[in-house]
């Protein structure tokens, strides 16, 4: 892990108890929002007043740590599709459609790259294609060269987002989760009130704490549907920068090359 997607998961853990420590602070303990977001309630305390009580390791805490997560590295991946789009503007590559390039030509242009960095796919694919070609002048090698890289490119693209696909798993997973608990805690409360009250028991309790059980499972599986449609809008761009990337290669470099037949 690099250090700005250490530095993006770090700022999104501490926005994601930012955000649960406002709710708890803002919302009425009264409200629905309050127990469907925070699960902030109200409870009956020993001596007949009702009072707030928050639960800072609720399941909707965690939910809100896995969404933020989430978030930023989409957020860190649009960021690098940014980047990425950026390289496009430098021009390594002779845009004029009737400059043919030579294995001499291709120095200047392949120091150019090196100098800037092969981290990004445009440089990574020039300094690839150059050296091919410089080792075998062979446009057809060259040729073969980018397509197996861009092979590589969209696969590991598809790497880049196992831990978005994992966390839109683990959302509506901890919501279910969470639903369970509130069950089986509305059917302990029935129990403890049919063994105390003489086989009565308060309905209105007992519904009320199964309607707060599916607060999480709603919540999870809305912030599993954002999270989905920032995985494909992030992933589809970055998949479309590859694409660029090779017809760029194609067009302004493979399409020139030269190759002298002595």
């Amino acid at each position: 892990m690099n250090q700005e997607r250490l530095l993006t998961l770090l700022a999104s853990l501490f926005a994601g108890i930012a955000i649960v420590a406002v709710l708890n602070l803002v919302l009425p303990g009264e409200s629905v929002a309050a127990r469907l977001l925070v699960d902030k309630g109200l409870t009956l305390g020993p001596d007949g007043q009702t009072a707030e009580v928050t639960r800072p390791f609720a399941v909707q805490t965690f939910l809100w740590l896995a969404f933020m997560v989430g978030l930023g590295e989409a957020a860190y991946r649009l960021f690098w599709c940014h980047k990425e789009m950026r390289e496009f503007d430098k021009s390594y590559l002779p845009s004029e459609p009737d400059v043919l390039l030579v294995a001499k030509d291709l120095v200047p242009i392949y120091r150019r790259v090196r100098e800037g960095g092969t981290t990004l796919f445009v440089p990574r694919l020039i300094s690839r294609i150059v050296l091919q070609f410089q080792s075998a002048k062979s446009v057809d090698r060259a040729n073969s060269l980018l397509n197996s890289s861009l092979d590589l490119f969209l696969h590991e693209v598809e790497l880049r987002y196992n831990m978005l696909r994992y966390l839109v798993w683990l959302i509506p997973s901890l919501g279910f989760l969470g639903t369970v608990v509130g069950i089986i805690a509305g059917l302990n409360l029935a129990a403890v009130q049919y063994k105390e009250k003489a086989g009565e028991i308060d309905l209105a309790s007992v519904t009320d704490a199964l309607a707060v059980a599916f607060y999480t499972t709603w919540l999870g599986l809305l912030m599993a549907a954002v999270l989905v449609f920032l995985n494909h809008l992030a992933q589809g761009r970055e998949e479309s920068v590859v694409n660029r990337a090779g017809q760029y290669c194609l067009d302004h470099l493979i399409n020139k090359l030269y190759e002298r037949i002595n």
